[in-house]
């Protein structure tokens, strides 16, 4: 990082490293943020703030340090979100004439991602006995964040893991999971393997996400958020039932809907521009 910024300050006419000033840190700055992704800066700040550190205890400089930003902003993306016509659509994808389709089934429609949120990860590693079928639930081990999570099972859902379990799923197969392999050996399935599941429903249905958001579970964790910020739904139960530490993770779904957004927009009162503009 040092190497970096002395080979750029000449540019901005700097030659001796005992004229630098706290402004041509926060120009140095700038510089790096055109070369370094946010996330990198964190790590790429502190490196300059080490190289100001050194600088002031060798006598060379004084003020550097108050140059460096202390945190760097977070680059938000829009949150896609597939319209609940073509979540159907995917859901009901599948050839339910084969154990594969019943299997892909009941993991698109519990999709758990469509319908209750779960990690591809999580989906994957559910067990048999993670289902309480006389209560309606399922009660899981989050593999990402360790807390238990308990969601009810839907009926819709439920329907679907039992025809999959009762006449898809291979038989006197002692493996623990719900979802196995159709073919031998008939063992848990990966994170991803359920990429190829979602693509392929993807390619038959033709549905198109956006570019850049994949073809993947985690695409349809985003109408699940939504659909429940647009039946009002608060924020600390969405965070919950999407399995996050905290309301902050959430919050990025808050772009995708419109609807209360609108509510947020104020108009032009009081800031009308004084003469109109050619």
């Amino acid at each position: 990082m040092s190497r970096t910024i002395l080979a750029w300050l000449p540019e901005r006419g700097v030659t001796n490293v005992r004229a630098l000033s706290g402004s041509d840190i926060a120009a140095a700055v700038i510089f790096l943020g055109g070369r370094y992704k946010p996330g990198s800066m964190r790590t790429a700040l502190s490196a300059v703030r080490v190289v100001c550190r050194f600088l002031e205890e060798s006598g060379h400089c004084a003020g550097l340090g108050w140059a460096v930003p202390r945190q760097v902003s977070r680059r938000v993306r829009f949150v896609d979100v597939l319209p609940a016509a073509d979540v159907e659509a995917l859901t009901k994808s599948t050839n339910m004439a084969t154990s594969q389709g019943r299997r892909d089934k009941a993991m698109l429609l519990l999709l758990l991602a469509a319908r209750t949120g779960l990690r591809p990860v999580d989906i994957v590693g559910l067990r048999l006995q993670d289902i309480d079928w006389a209560q309606g639930q399922i009660t899981l081990t989050q593999h990402k964040t360790g807390a238990v999570l308990t969601l009810p099972l839907l009926a819709d859902v439920g329907e679907a893991i039992a025809d999959h379990l009762l006449h898809g799923r291979p038989a006197g197969v002692a493996d623990e999971h719900v979802f196995l392999r159709i073919h031998a050996p008939h063992v848990g399935l990966t994170a991803s393997d359920l990429y190829w599941v979602t693509a392929a429903a993807f390619a038959r249905t033709q549905t198109s996400p956006r570019p850049g958001t994949g073809r993947g579970f985690r695409v349809l964790r985003a109408p699940f958020a939504t659909r429940m910020l647009e039946g009002n739904t608060v924020l600390p139960v969405i965070s919950g039932a999407l399995g996050h530490r905290g309301i902050t993770s959430a919050k990025h779904y808050l772009a995708a809907d419109d609807r209360h957004l609108r509510d947020c927009c104020l108009d032009f009162a009081g800031i009308e521009p004084r003469e109109a503009r050619p």
